[in-house]
């Protein structure tokens, strides 16, 4: 799939006059892979990307995302330029296998969950923990009613004392963490909801949940384990975020109107003022 990014890079204007066919041909691989490659720059299709082609957008992007294209700093120009290339292409590899892993129905079912919810509980802990924060911030922003929890003696008193209707979002890459297991068991005995994130669709935490939404995962190099892992994960809630804001943002009885938290939020930020020039000295 390389050689033919890259030789679609190379022959832009000629690519947008060819049939899948013949591109196909020309570039020395199926059909298939041709269609595969349109869907990983994420467009519907070869007749996308003969359009994106003539108008000359999305290029940069198509370039990132299937890891080819032009080349950066030759890696001797600085010893830097190597590790910066190796960091973006491991992070652009977990983006293109987090969109294979999640499943379409399990997306929306977490995002009817979600929206039925009257209190959303997000767990994480270690490197899941920024992540349920993040999630967090990001539900209050739409006007869901959220907490996040990181400490395992306040979530068992949460899990202990929650009202009916709410939901528990747990964050775990190995599936593994005892505590949201347990949390996640209680809420099953009383008829709560319980959304899971990990990277093991086997687990005790992926058994315990009504929907699982799997994170991609790489375990090399591991100075990348934490960074990739973590990008993973807040992509899917970034899936589930902007789903909610355009399939829900008309009805108010679900999500608040969110120019009141634009307006509080302006109120934290300095205004910027016109500062003069600095006087010129004789």
């Amino acid at each position: 799939m390389a050689g033919l990014s890259q030789w679609i890079l190379d022959n832009q204007a000629q690519a947008t006059g060819l049939t899948i066919s013949s591109l196909a041909q020309q570039t020395g691989v199926s059909e298939t892979t041709v269609f595969r490659f349109c869907k990983m720059l994420g467009l519907k299709g070869y007749k996308d990307l003969r359009f994106a082609l003539a108008e000359g957008r999305g290029l940069a992007l198509g370039t990132q995302l299937a890891g080819t294209g032009a080349e950066g700093p030759d890696p001797k120009d600085h010893r830097m330029s190597s590790i910066m290339r190796r960091v973006i292409d491991v992070n652009t590899e977990q983006l293109l296998k987090t969109a294979s892993l999640v499943p379409l129905d399990a997306l929306q079912q977490a995002s009817d969950l979600i929206v039925a919810a009257n209190h959303i509980h997000l767990v994480g802990f270690g490197s899941s923990a920024p992540v349920a924060f993040d999630a967090y911030q990001r539900f209050l922003a739409l006007g869901l009613t959220a907490s996040a929890h990181s400490d395992p003696h306040i979530l068992a008193a949460v899990t202990a004392t929650v009202r009916p209707g709410a939901l528990f979002l747990g964050i775990s890459c190995s599936g593994l963490t005892r505590d949201i297991t347990d949390t996640f068991e209680s809420a099953g005995t009383r008829g709560l909801k319980r959304i899971a994130i990990t990277s093991n669709p086997n687990s005790p935490v992926a058994a315990g949940a009504d929907v699982v939404l799997v994170s991609a995962v790489r375990r090399s190099p591991v100075s990348m384990d934490v960074i990739s892992t973590r990008i993973s994960q807040l992509s899917i809630i970034e899936m589930i975020c902007v789903a909610l804001a355009e399939n829900y943002a008309a009805d108010p009885t679900i999500m608040h109107d969110t120019k009141m938290i634009d307006q509080e939020i302006a109120k934290k930020r300095v205004p910027v003022r016109d500062t003069p020039p600095p006087k010129k000295t004789p």
